[in-house]
């Protein structure tokens, strides 16, 4: 709870509001019980708690009970309004008897004769309700029925009453100390007793630190240094002087020295004993400055380090977008123009009127574009999957038929090297939960490994069986091995043996570090066994097997077959060897082509033009694909294939989000984009009813 007291703002601590009046107001209580069973039970030891004391009156007993009650009653903040009203009644009662009582003494301090009690046994007198007691009676009513009240301009009357209180009480208890016998015991005047003052004492500090989250008492409870030193020196300049004049009261009448050394030895004492007093607080105090002031050291440190590590995180998110930014911009700049030769040499590879040695040498330029595609998309995912910002699509995939288009995608390779190939697809249960595009990437690197490190005439034999619940893939060559030392690096990043090795069969050596941290993602795992150098080599992979979905009926696909009928297409590419080669090839394919190399001129072809399809690249020179499909969209129903360099999976959903149908990273295969242009012959053929 925070505290408001002039400017400040400070926090009490709890334990005093709240164990405080109820301490001080049981204490009352147990003081007036005790001095009311003495007057019942005629014990006058009961009365006066000492011999020759002055005895506590049945009448201000029975008051201090009822304002100790009317204080603990009063004392939560958030008392239920029953008990609130009952503790105002009490104190309204409590005013009322002094007041009454003052108005009788008004003209004779001694008070009414029907208050005044005989001494006891043992000649102890027995006090008055004169004035003394009355206004104190009065001020605590007040202060009790106040306490929640406060002016306009913030002055407490509660807190004031109560303040008056107990300086009342301390005079009284001042006097005792110093056996100053006129001022509390004469003939005709008896004052209040030592007891009735203790308890006024208690009442008023109660009532003060009821409310000291409030007013000028929130200074001396809050956790601040002026806090701690008034807790620590309003008490002793209170409780010194009645100690030091009661020890010497003590002492003179002991005869330890004469009565006129008396004032200069209690000065002495309190000045020494206060001394004493300021001194270890400020001890305390100057620690507590010393500990703060380190703290606040380590802290201004702590935060340096903070705004140190921020500013490097802030460089380091900078330095890894623009890594971002520049594997984007480098996988677009040697993508494109291998778009070209690609698209090219698989339309040429399927020329039936080409000679074999030019259909040989066609075939290897298709390898080569397809080979350093691949080593860029292997770079990239890479990069992806170190960063954890790979995407994976999981669904429920038949393991067999991965298997199989991945064995057709090597068969070129594998004739070409006449390897003897050997099928064994034992496994019942083929069906795997994982990405199937990516879990194809791994068998399609296994294979690739395979046929690339065999040689010619070699074997490579392909085994699947369930075991133990899960699907096992393994694939063993006759290749040329892997030395046993070389085992345990087989699957690190640009890891591939011999440099020899390297020098020999080309690549980087990331597609196994892909392969397993892709089967990783997915629940998978992969293991390499070889005997050594030219004893081939075996990789064993596995994965849960789950349940085969139930069949369900397809579509018919579009194959490799010519259209139906020409389609009216529109190729948007800002590269222009891209362009000229696209358009050339689906102009071959007996399709009206219209190009458009930017933004600008792709809108105006399909304002003026009625299209079956778009083909557009996603980077152009003054703006963005995405933008050309929204627009060919909102004039016209169409097939849109989306074209891109960058291959990241954000700019794949972008495009889908934009509206395209298909999405082809760039080298573009020419009968990948036949396949989709085949849909669209598929749509313009069945329109949508």
């Amino acid at each position: 709870m925070l505290l408001r007291t002039g400017s400040y703002s400070l926090k009490a601590p709890s334990p005093i509001r709240q164990v405080a009046p109820l301490a001080t107001s049981r204490l009352t209580a147990a003081i007036a019980v005790t001095v009311l069973t003495g007057w019942i039970a005629q014990i006058d030891l009961l009365k006066n708690f000492a011999p020759g004391m002055i005895a506590m009156n049945p009448f201000t007993a029975g008051g201090l009970l009822a304002a100790s009650i009317a204080l603990f009653l009063r004392q939560p903040v958030d008392a239920p309004k029953e008990r609130s009203i009952i503790g105002q009644l009490l104190a309204g009662t409590i005013i009322a008897m002094g007041g009454l009582n003052l108005l009788l003494c008004s003209h004779n301090l001694v008070g009414p004769r029907w208050l005044i009690l005989p001494p006891l046994a043992d000649g102890s007198l027995v006090e008055v309700n004169g004035a003394r007691i009355s206004l104190s009676f009065v001020l605590i009513g007040a202060s009790i029925l106040s306490l929640n009240w406060k002016s306009s301009r913030g002055f407490r009357p509660g807190e004031a009453a109560s303040a008056v209180t107990a300086v009342i009480a301390i005079l009284s208890l001042v006097a005792y100390a110093h056996y100053l016998t006129g001022s509390y015991t004469t003939s005709t005047y008896t004052p209040a007793s030592l007891l009735t003052s203790i308890s006024f004492f208690f009442l008023a500090t109660g009532i003060l630190l009821a409310r000291a989250d409030r007013g000028t008492l929130a200074i001396i409870v809050s956790e601040t240094a002026a806090g701690m030193l008034a807790r620590r020196l309003i008490p002793l300049a209170i409780l010194l002087p009645i100690l030091i004049g009661a020890l010497r009261q003590t002492a003179e009448r002991a005869g330890l020295y004469d009565p006129t050394f008396g004032p200069a030895h209690s000065a002495t004492t309190f000045m020494v004993l206060f001394f004493a007093a300021i001194w270890w607080t400020t001890r305390m105090l100057f620690r507590i400055d010393t500990n703060r002031m380190l703290a606040e050291g380590a802290r201004q440190k702590q935060e340096e380090q903070v705004r140190q590590l921020n500013i490097e995180k802030i460089a380091a998110e900078r330095a890894s977008q623009a890594k971002d930014d520049f594997l984007a911009v480098l996988s677009h700049e040697l993508r494109t123009p291998l778009t070209p030769a690609l698209a090219a040499a698989s339309y040429l590879a399927e020329h039936e009127n080409l000679s074999p040695e030019l259909h040989e040498q066609v075939v290897a330029i298709r390898t080569s574009v397809q080979l350093e595609a691949r080593l860029i998309d292997d770079l990239l995912d890479l990069t992806r999957i170190t960063r954890g910002k790979i995407e994976l699509h999981l669904e429920v995939v038949d393991v067999h038929g991965l298997l199989r288009n991945s064995l057709e995608i090597a068969r070129d390779n594998i004739l070409q090297k006449q390897l003897d190939l050997i099928l064994d697809f034992g496994a019942d249960r083929h069906h795997v939960w994982a990405d199937a595009v990516r879990l194809q990437q791994v068998f399609w690197n296994l294979i690739n490994n395979a046929v690339k490190f065999t040689k010619k005439n070699g074997r490579i034999t392909v085994r699947t069986v369930n075991k133990d619940g899960r699907f096992v893939f393994q694939i063993t060559d006759t290749g040329v091995g892997i030395e046993p030392e070389q085992l345990d690096r087989i699957f690190r990043a640009f890891e591939q043996g011999e440099r020899s090795i390297s020098r020999r069969f080309g690549g980087l050596g990331l597609g196994l570090t892909i392969s397993k941290r892709l089967l990783e993602l997915q629940g998978g795992t992969i293991t390499v066994h070889s005997e050594g150098l030219n004893r081939g080599a075996s990789f064993k992979l596995s994965l849960a097997s789950v349940e085969s979905p139930k069949p369900a009926r397809v579509s018919r696909l579009i194959g490799d077959e010519a259209p139906a009928r020409s389609l009216q297409l529109l190729v948007v590419e800002d590269h222009p060897q891209t362009l000229r080669v696209l358009a050339a090839l689906l102009r071959k394919q007996g399709h009206t082509v219209l190009t458009a190399e930017c933004v600008q001129t792709a809108i105006k072809l399909l304002e003026a033009e009625r299209f079956d399809g778009l083909i557009s690249d996603i980077g152009l020179p003054d703006g963005n694909g995405c933008e050309v499909m929204r627009v060919a969209r909102q004039r016209q129903s169409l097939v849109g294939i989306a074209l891109s360099g960058f291959g990241m999976e954000e700019d794949v959903r972008r495009s889908m989000d934009a509206g395209f149908d298909h999405h082809l990273t760039k080298p573009i295969d020419f009968q990948a984009l036949k396949k989709f242009v085949g849909t669209m012959a598929e749509r313009a053929n069945h329109p949508a009813s």
